[in-house]
């Protein structure tokens, strides 16, 4: 017999299917639309949490994708050191010496290369325009970088070749600082003036730096330069001012290789050097990629991420989705003995347990697409919204194909997971049991939604917990006294002269004279280094008397007889300087932190005793309070504080806090450029930088806290759902207790004994938990931190316990006032 398939055949098949395809919808449709109430609440917590979940996805996975996009990224690691004396850590930095890369080149075989960095900070650019007029700008954050900077970090150059940074005295800027110093003109071939002294020759502009990347900066020097300025770093072993970075061959263990060749470098180049002094330096290197969220060491370029909290975050996403599906087993499964009577005559009509299966998953999957494609919407929405809340310059990674693979795969395994348990409960009526009415009073299924409820109650409750503890610890962040003043005072960036000594101080106190002459400036300082960031000056001292080759290291600032009084900085025991210090120079004021690095026990006796600066003999005049000088989330650092002048980088003005702050910065503005009317004028408000370096903790607080909202609805949602399925289930039940006598309290208890047990059994969960996870993920990250409180764990169970009573009130109420006799009539 020919058994081809004719084309007809194959077009009843394919209508056949096409039927079948359209009854499932029709069936689909028509139970959304049966039961509204349920489907809405349904619909609103599954795209709530897929919503939810997508932007804190899109926020964990920028803050993950940190230097991933360079094509070395997996083989280019960082070198950073500590130094201990004995079992003293004295220093833990990503600074390194400049001849370990091509020592570790030449002797170690999977090293198949290395480059350099070096930063400058606050540097002035000047450059020539038309009628010979000067225009000049500061710039925060420069490199000097190795020839081949463009290979490894792989940034595609707009004008000129990679090697353009081959010759001393060249510069490569980024296509953002061609627009600020050249607007539309050629920038290559012209030449830049930095700090009114060196000339450098454009010859590249590269495109910016990705915002997602540990290094950021607009202009980068030739590496050539530094070494014409200082020929001594190829073979310094003493100043470690650099950035290393190293290209292992693909597959090294850099974890064996960092046992290999780290000791063997220290010996071959300087260990008895630190061996006299009783030191030694623990090397490793960074995986390029994991810098952003797992280094905070000194001189690091850029704030770090917070990794703990990006895990949390993440975790907070997948239970956010765990939630909302949750949900929706729950309501689907507690409606189906809505749909009991349905399965039992399509079984009793022929249908097969296989058949229904299909029915209900494409009815789940159909349900979850359009859930899907409304969060999608939703998200288009709210994306310009979530990328001002979280500050993060471009959110792309929502397109990107890793993201959107790793997306679509845990929300389609969350459709699968979701769609398939109810398939088979209900597939799984027997027909008699059902047409007789036993099914309702079966226990089938009850177990695990009670299971569902406990761990939405749970996750709720461990949420706003986190969301009470983390915005506490925030909250005493920012209200920190970081050991100094710094409300009222405007930051002013010193200008690059070619004068130097005494006619460069004379102007800077001509202006600081001329501010406070005006009615709503308190007070003027001329310091190295202002609060907000890290001390960038280093020094080194030891005890007059004391082995030379004990001599320690300590952060210094440069400051000058305003400055303690300026800042609020508490005296401890001595005095501040005077004017006869500054003109002898021999004398250092030191913080608590550098006293006990002297060896010293009490600042009484530190006062007085004399250190080595090299030969010279400097005394100690005074011992000022530890301030966290760079950030509150920092400790503070062993500092000495001098009168010296050739360091100094700011001007700060502390103003009346009434005054009018743009007529404060006209004036400012107007003054500095009357005695310096070449440089660059640049400000910014110290309280402006201050905040910016608990942002980022402001941020994850706020995004935990709305997010933890938003599962609290999401569960409140659901159990709206689960509260109107019992009473729809129950309407007999509860019309008779009505004829009987029964008042609306006897109500609210009848269906309050639904849900307390889980309650119960999720606080006992939550509690423990969410004390143990916020204790060690999240506080531990912190220098200062708080105590988690009894209040801080009570007061969220107390409110979701309130939310819960007044939903389960509002929907009995409802379904107390309905009438009776359409409740009670045959069905």
């Amino acid at each position: 017999m020919d058994r081809t398939i004719s084309p007809l055949h194959l077009g009843e098949g394919s209508g056949e299917r096409l039927h079948k395809i359209m009854n499932t919808l029709k069936i689909f449709f028509r139970n959304l639309k049966h039961r509204k109430a349920v489907t809405l609440i349904n619909i609103a917590g599954l795209v709530l949490g897929i919503t939810g979940a997508v932007l804190i996805f899109e926020y964990v996975f920028y803050e993950r994708s940190y230097d991933a996009h360079y094509k070395d990224a997996d083989d280019v690691y960082r070198l950073v050191y500590h130094r201990y004396r004995g079992e003293t850590l004295l220093w833990k930095t990503v600074g390194t010496f400049y001849p370990s890369g091509e020592y570790l080149k030449s002797n170690f075989a999977e090293v198949e290369d290395y480059f350099h960095m070096d930063w400058r900070d606050n540097i002035e650019i000047a450059v020539k325009e038309e009628e010979n007029t000067m225009k000049s700008i500061f710039e925060k954050r420069a490199y000097f970088a190795s020839e081949t900077i463009f290979d490894h970090f792989d940034l595609p150059m707009t004008r000129g070749t990679a090697d353009c940074l081959t010759e001393p005295n060249t510069a490569a800027i980024s296509e953002r600082m061609a627009k600020k110093l050249f607007n539309d003109q050629d920038p290559i071939g012209k030449t830049i003036v930095v700090n009114s002294r060196e000339r450098y020759a454009i010859t590249g502009v590269y495109e910016n730096f990705p915002s997602n990347s540990h290094i950021k900066s607009d202009i980068l020097f030739s590496d050539a330069t530094r070494l014409v300025m200082t020929p001594s770093l190829r073979t310094s072993w003493g100043n470690d001012h650099n950035f290393t970075y190293l290209r292992l061959k693909p597959g090294t263990d850099y974890k064996a290789f960092e046992k290999k060749a780290f000791p063997k470098m220290v010996d071959d180049n300087y260990a008895e050097q630190l061996n006299n002094r009783g030191e030694r330096d623990d090397y490793y290197i960074q995986p390029i990629k994991s810098i952003h969220l797992n280094s905070a060491l000194e001189s690091e370029p850029e704030l770090p991420g917070n990794k703990k909290g990006v895990d949390v975050l993440f975790g907070f996403a997948v239970f956010l989705l765990v939630i909302a599906w949750i949900n929706y087993v729950n309501l689907i499964t507690a409606r189906s003995v809505d749909r009991a009577k349905e399965v039992g005559v399509k079984k009793v009509c022929g249908a097969g347990r296989s058949t229904l299966i299909r029915q209900f998953i494409s009815e789940a999957v159909f349900f979850n697409l359009i859930c899907v494609a409304l969060s999608v919407a939703l998200v288009i929405v709210l994306m310009p919204f979530f990328k001002q809340l979280t500050g993060i310059e471009h959110l792309g990674l929502i397109v990107g194909t890793k993201f959107l693979s790793y997306a679509g795969l845990f929300i389609l395994s969350g459709i699968a997971l979701s769609s398939i348990y109810p398939a088979f409960v209900l597939s799984s009526f027997r027909p008699f049991d059902v047409l007789k009415g036993k099914f309702k009073s079966s226990g089938q299924g009850i177990a695990l939604r009670k299971g569902l409820i406990t761990f939405q109650l749970f996750v709720s409750i461990s949420l706003f917990i986190g969301t009470g503890i983390i915005y506490t610890q925030v909250d005493y962040l920012t209200r920190k006294d970081p050991g100094y003043s710094y409300q009222s005072v405007l930051v002013v960036r010193a200008p690059r002269t070619t004068e130097t000594g005494e006619a460069y101080r004379s102007k800077i106190e001509l202006l600081a004279d001329r501010l406070r002459q005006k009615p709503n400036v308190r007070d003027f300082t001329f310091v190295s280094d202002i609060p907000g960031q890290e001390i960038l000056s280093w020094y080194s001292l030891y005890v007059k008397g004391d082995d030379p080759s004990s001599v320690i290291g300590f952060f210094r600032t440069d400051v000058d007889l305003a400055f303690f009084d300026f800042f609020k900085m508490r005296m401890l025991a001595g005095r501040t300087f005077n004017e006869e210090d500054r003109v002898s120079q021999n004398k250092h004021i030191l913080n608590e932190k550098g006293m006990q690095r002297l060896g010293f026990q009490s600042p009484e006796e530190t006062v007085g005793a004399i250190v080595m600066r090299g030969k010279q003999e400097m005394e100690i005049i005074g011992v000022v309070e530890d301030a966290n000088y760079r950030s509150v989330k920092v400790e503070a650092v062993p500092t000495a504080f001098t009168l010296r002048n050739d360091a100094k980088q700011y001007m700060a003005v502390k103003y009346t806090g009434t005054a009018d702050l743009k007529s404060i910065i006209s004036d400012l503005e107007s003054e500095y450029r009357s005695i310096f009317p070449d440089n660059a004028f640049d400000y910014e408000v110290l309280e402006d930088k201050i905040a910016a370096d608990t942002r980022t903790d402001h941020v994850f607080s706020l995004v935990f806290g709305i997010f933890s909202v938003l599962a609290g609805v999401i569960s409140v949602i659901g159990i709206m759902g689960l509260v109107i399925i019992i009473i729809n289930q129950n309407m007999k039940e509860l019309g008779i207790r009505r004829v009987l006598g029964a008042r609306l309290p006897a109500v609210n208890s009848f269906l309050w004994k639904h849900f307390y047990p889980q309650l119960i059994v999720a606080v006992c969960l939550a509690i423990p938990v969410s004390y143990y996870v916020f204790q060690k993920q999240v506080l531990e990250g912190y220098i200062y931190r708080i105590s988690i409180s009894p209040n801080q764990l009570i007061l969220p169970v107390i409110f979701i316990a309130l939310v819960l009573a007044i939903v389960i009130v509002i929907l009995a109420r409802k379904a107390f006032s309905e009438n009776l006799t359409r409740i009670l009539k045959s069905e």
